[in-house]
């Protein structure tokens, strides 16, 4: 990736970085997030557990810094993330940061938006 194409799309707002994530793993059939004997995750002041991903490798690197320096990208087949993982994290009662970036918060989404806003950008894609 480009390092202004880089730059550009991370400067974009949550809701426009929210719509690049749909529309980009719609196309390449794959999510991000990063691994180490297990998937990063964050939480927030209820304790709640959240798991960030990416639509793009080169984006989940950008956050393997700090607690998650040791992690590396590693992709979800979007097959699997709406067949398995959407519907397990909706009933462990989880929750999604879509796209966060190293200046800022990803989007807070709950599994059952995501997998309805993924599957209309999937039927463009039949």
């Amino acid at each position: 990736m480009h390092p202004k194409q880089f730059e550009s799309v991370t400067a974009l707002d949550a809701p426009n970085r929210y719509s690049y994530f749909v529309r980009k793993v719609a196309d390449f059939e794959k999510v991000w997030g990063l691994f180490e004997d297990g998937w990063a995750l964050m939480g927030d002041d209820a304790g709640n557990q959240i798991l960030p991903v990416w639509p793009e490798r080169e984006f989940a690197e950008a956050l393997a810094q700090g607690d998650w320096a040791t992690h590396t990208a590693k992709a979800i087949s979007l097959k699997d993330f709406v067949e398995k993982w959407l519907p397990g994290m909706e009933k462990d009662g989880k929750q999604l940061a879509v796209f966060p970036t190293p200046s800022g918060k990803g989007v807070l989404v709950a599994p059952p938006r995501l997998l309805t806003d993924l599957r209309s950008e999937m039927k463009q894609y039949e």
